[in-house]
């Protein structure tokens, strides 16, 4: 009986590996057949620039901004304080830093609608330390200022962007 059993059990793992070896042959066949029908790779527009490399910083970047300018917006420019870098925090403590806010926000009134207009990643800055660096530029409309253009300077260390600079003008 046992041997009946083993004889058994050797003939179906020789048919077994035969299914495998006709699967994988398939998909190798099928995978051939599937990437000679697909499309081509899209290629570049004359004029068209090119795509730009460092999109998921700036975008990372973009939502910590955003997060700053809600802040201010509110008018918690101490509690903004939370998403600046060493770069703000070397100079200015935490009541410094949201005495010259509300001076830079002082006579805007409340946000209207704010755009962006552009994000550029850089590894250098006047007057900073080589890095990497995202600077942000809004179009922004506010109750007494109508037009403004905003920008924020974002540096990332430790992992995470940071605010180094906010500009209103």
């Amino acid at each position: 009986m046992n041997a009946q059993l083993n004889t058994n059990k050797r003939a179906f793992l020789r048919g077994l590996r035969g299914v495998v070896l006709v699967a994988v042959a398939a998909g190798l066949i099928h995978g051939r057949l599937f990437a000679a029908q697909a499309p081509p790779p899209a290629t570049m527009q004359q004029g068209e620039p090119p795509a730009d490399p460092h999109t998921s910083e700036e975008q990372a970047a973009e939502r910590q901004a955003l997060g700053f300018l809600g802040y201010l917006d509110h008018g918690r420019f101490a509690d903004s304080y939370a998403y600046t870098g060493m770069l703000i925090r070397a100079q200015l403590d935490r009541d410094a830093y949201a005495k010259q806010l509300e001076k830079a926000r002082a006579g805007v009134g409340a946000l209207l609608s704010r755009e962006l207009i552009n994000a550029t990643y850089t590894t250098t800055l006047p007057g900073a330390p080589e890095g990497q660096y995202v600077v942000l530029n809004y179009g922004a409309s506010f109750a007494n200022r109508q037009q403004a253009e905003e920008t924020v300077t974002l540096a990332f260390a430790k992992g995470y962007w940071r605010v180094s600079g906010y500009y209103i003008k």
